[in-house]
């Protein structure tokens, strides 16, 4: 009965991001790949400020995913720019997210991120015990880098070492995104 509901969850998912993709691709195709990008150009330092912002707080709100912004970026600011853009977000991203659960509290994470997700963290958590968990959150944030980073804010991991762990997974998050994600895009236009 578990993997049953296990696998209903895996196939929404991805038929989520299935629809998703669709939705970008067909609203990219009616405006015109070269329009929207001519329209970024033109819009100077504002669109990758607010690229930047939106794609943090898609972070923040951890049932809303970054991911499909990225995806999004890349195609619209090109792969290098939009990787820049995207790393950025999510660094500062991830780091409120870290501070919030810091500063704030469980109280407050389970908001954010619902309290089921939170007791199941919580088991994964249990293990990490401070420079040797970098390695771990390297290995765990790709599964959900936005809820990951709330639950490490919750257990006793220093910042620089989640830090580390940050810039290391969420570059690859990012890059995988950004190169795969937005060249399927692309050639879904």
């Amino acid at each position: 009965m578990q993997i049953k509901l296990q696998l209903k969850k895996v196939f929404l998912a991805l038929l989520f991001i299935a629809i998703v993709y669709a939705l970008m691709a067909l609203a990219l195709r009616a405006i015109g790949l070269e329009n929207a990008q001519h329209f970024i150009k033109e819009t100077g330092a504002w669109a990758p400020l607010i690229f930047i912002v939106l794609c943090s707080l898609s972070l923040i709100l951890a049932p809303f995913s970054g991911s499909s912004l990225f995806v999004v970026g890349g195609a619209l600011f090109g792969k290098e720019t939009g990787f820049i853009l995207s790393y950025v977000a999510t660094l500062i991203g991830c780091s409120i997210n870290y501070w919030i659960s810091r500063k704030l509290g469980r109280g407050v994470a389970s908001r954010f991120i619902g309290k089921k997700n939170l007791e199941e963290l919580d088991k994964f958590m249990r293990r990490l015990k401070s420079r040797q968990s970098i390695f771990y959150i390297i290995l765990i944030m790709p599964l959900s880098q936005d809820i990951m980073s709330y639950a490490v804010g919750l257990t006793k991991v220093r910042y620089r070492y989640f830090l580390i762990a940050l810039l290391i997974s969420g570059a690859a998050i990012v890059a995988a995104y950004i190169y795969l994600g937005s060249s399927l895009l692309e050639a879904l236009i």
